[in-house]
């Protein structure tokens, strides 16, 4: 992996204690538990680099809530149509996702949001549109072109969230690239016309010699950070789970270790929450 690559992971680190936190933290509220699904598209890591730390999760958690030993599966999926594949076919009891897959599927799984993440103060997320400095000025010549990123599985969410509805569906060719400074190469080489980052990319560029001959023509609204979901069960343990996490950070108990996974906040959510979000993915009122 080139320095840069490995630098950007080492930022990114603190992202994998934080799924362990949250698992660990919401799962001894539901009782029995079969199955796990983080659907995270655009986070790093692979789903085999991931499933030792995820086993060993596991294992802690089926000690903690008193069952057998192998009674709880899970996985770690980045990549956005593999995590909705497996969520929609499994139909996890809990499932930490993406704003993407939250907007595509919260319906049809009857998702019942109970908690988002905050971490480095921010509990939001927004992305920008880089192309070459004698590339396209602005969006809508990227009509025909070729837009690549880490985010890009579900157009609909790419058009009129990422892109704030300013391209017709449809009108932008979209490839995944899961490394983000790849993406980046691609596009000072010609493979592809823009690639579309998340900030902490963004925040990395001055460090990239190559970065300054590329230019930002769109930066998104922000966007809500990932949601913890529970998928089927009833109103009385979603309330259970809000009341489990609400202020965990602030406690004895929960303070210390937050603050060295470096957490800023466990905070309960609801589906108000993630209502812009709908409006923009939908383009219709959310009621």
């Amino acid at each position: 992996m080139p320095d840069e690559e490995a630098d950007l992971s080492r930022k990114l680190h603190p992202f994998w204690m934080t799924v362990a936190l949250m698992t660990a933290l919401v799962l001894p509220a539901l009782g029995q538990v079969n199955t796990v699904v983080l659907c995270l598209p655009g986070f790093p890591g692979s789903t085999t680099q991931a499933q030792p730390y995820v086993d060993q999760m596991l294992r802690y958690l089926e000690t903690k809530l008193g069952q057998p030993p192998q009674s709880i599966s899970g996985t770690y999926i980045p990549d956005g149509a593999a995590g909705t594949e497996r969520i929609t076919r499994t139909k996890p009891e809990l499932a930490l996702v993406g704003p993407s897959i939250y907007a595509g599927q919260h319906k049809a799984l009857k998702m019942k949001v109970v908690a988002k993440v905050s971490i480095d103060g921010r509990g939001e997320e927004t992305y920008s549109v880089l192309t070459r400095l004698d590339g396209p000025k602005e969006l809508s010549e990227l009509k025909g072109k070729k837009l690549i990123g880490a985010v890009v599985n579900d157009s609909r969410f790419v058009v009129r969230v990422l892109l704030d509805g300013r391209l017709p569906l449809d009108s932008v060719i979209l490839e995944t690239q899961k490394r983000p400074l790849k993406a980046l190469r691609q596009v000072l080489s010609g493979k592809a016309d823009a690639a579309i980052v998340d900030r902490a990319v963004v925040e990395h560029l001055p460090s990239l010699d190559f970065a300054k001959d590329l230019k930002i023509i769109h930066t998104s609204k922000p966007i809500p950070a990932p949601a913890v979901v529970v998928i089927g069960g009833d109103k009385s343990r979603t309330e259970k789970l809000k009341k489990a996490l609400v202020g965990l950070c602030e406690t004895a108990e929960g303070r210390d270790l937050c603050r060295a996974l470096t957490i800023s906040a466990i905070r309960a959510a609801s589906a108000a929450d993630y209502r812009q979000l709908l409006e923009q993915y939908t383009g219709r009122s959310e009621k």
